[in-house]
């Protein structure tokens, strides 16, 4: 699968005018959400042996340790829940290192796990939820996302609108929207969704890449994206609807209408920290595969958090309030549900997790300083990976959050 190469970016500040009073967040509900991302891998991990084995368990284990919120992927392209019965089945990615999604073959009635979860998480009143939208669609140039036959290949964000009213048309009859928070239509655009990097340059003229957006992929973008999210106000207007993106500055000339606004800010965006951990190189070299350079990245990292740590967190702080003003200038409550420090990491004893922990002890503080609603301390909030046995280490920040 193709990971998103993010790309470093600058731009003048925003006037903000004069500060306002009002703080919407005191009228939502949750008032905070403290965010972990589970997305397929509640449902996909769920087989016997697999992290999420144990449904009750891994859910009393998040309340424990202070998460209120759930990121998941219901995969419109696979589940009916009409037909929750049905047996899915995905071969064995041969991904051993793989630290979310899938990891082994998967068998079973995929829709009938998700039921499942559902019911156990609506039966605990603290647990909220969010549906995010990866779209592995078994589609060149990600070869490897094999899978079941999907119900349908959506050619546009509108279309993928389409399979979500599908799917929320049977999930809310069987479980409501009072605890759902928001529906992500697509998870960080523009790398998820398939075919859309390969549209907006054939019809633009320019990919992703380009340093500066051009009028014309700003217009194409926002027509794309609006288009998508007036379908599913039209049909739900009791349900919040956005598409996450990277902290990706570019984005503040987009004009998209979002509800809420789920940004992943992440260290690894700025070219001094790419260059002195060899990250972009590393990650070519069989990412999910070969333990081979972890030490050398683990080496890197440190001497990296060590030199430059409070630089890269004054400029993360600054993409961070601009995103804040962006925010509030149109009317949507700021949250991060994967951030921080690297996107990609994993439990081998080469890979040393401390700085990245400390790092994710500083968000805490710099979310509440810019009064960001939804907040999580990492992209590794699963019961697979060893930070999540840490129960004080998790209470202590999330404890911080949400009572502020």
């Amino acid at each position: 699968m193709d990971f998103p190469h993010q790309q470093p970016t600058d731009r003048r500040a925003a006037a903000t005018g004069t500060p306002d009073a009002f703080d919407l967040r005191e009228h939502l509900k949750p008032r905070r959400l403290t965010m972990a991302m589970w997305d397929q891998a509640f449902a996909l991990r769920h087989a016997p042996g697999g992290s999420f084995a144990d449904y009750d368990r891994v859910l009393d284990e998040a309340v424990e340790r202070g998460y209120n919120t759930l990121r998941l992927d219901p995969m419109p392209q696979w589940i009916d829940l009409s037909r929750p019965e049905r047996v899915l089945k995905w071969p064995d990615p041969q991904l051993p290192l793989m630290p979310w999604c899938w990891n082994t073959a998967v068998a079973g009635p995929v829709g009938s796990w998700i039921i499942e979860f559902m019911e156990k998480l609506l039966a605990r009143p603290f647990l909220h939820y969010t549906l995010s939208g990866w779209w592995f669609c078994n589609v060149p140039p990600a070869a490897q996302q094999t899978g079941p036959p999907v119900l349908r290949l959506p050619r546009t964000h509108a279309e993928g609108a389409e399979m979500w009213i599908v799917l929320l048309r049977e999930w809310k009859k069987r479980f409501g929207f009072d605890r759902l928070v928001y529906l992500d239509l697509v998870n960080e655009v523009p790398y998820f969704f398939p075919g859309f990097q390969e549209r907006l340059k054939q019809e633009t003229g320019a990919g992703w890449d380009a340093p500066v957006l051009s009028a014309a992929q700003i217009e194409f973008v926002a027509a794309e994206l609006n288009t998508a999210l007036r379908l599913l106000r039209r049909e739900f207007p009791e349900l919040r609807s956005t598409c996450s993106i990277h902290g990706d500055l570019r984005w503040l000339d987009i004009p998209v209408e979002f509800d809420c606004l789920d940004v992943h800010f992440y260290a690894d965006a700025d070219p001094r920290w790419a260059e002195r951990t060899k990250f972009p190189e590393f990650i070519r070299d069989g990412l999910f595969t070969n333990r081979a350079w972890h030490a050398e990245f683990s080496r890197r990292c440190g001497a990296a958090h060590a030199a430059i740590a409070p630089m890269l967190r004054a400029r993360q702080r600054y993409k961070l309030a601009q995103f804040a003003a962006w925010a509030r200038q149109r009317g949507a409550p700021l949250t991060t549900s994967e951030a921080w420090a690297s996107w990609f990491y994993y439990d081998t004893p080469d890979l040393d997790w401390g700085w990245l922990l400390e790092w994710a002890g500083w968000s805490v503080e710099d979310a509440l300083d810019h009064g960001m609603w939804g907040w999580t301390p990492h992209n590794y909030v699963q019961p697979q990976f060893a930070n999540w046995r840490d129960v004080p280490w998790h209470q202590k920040l999330t404890q911080r959050f949400l009572k502020s």
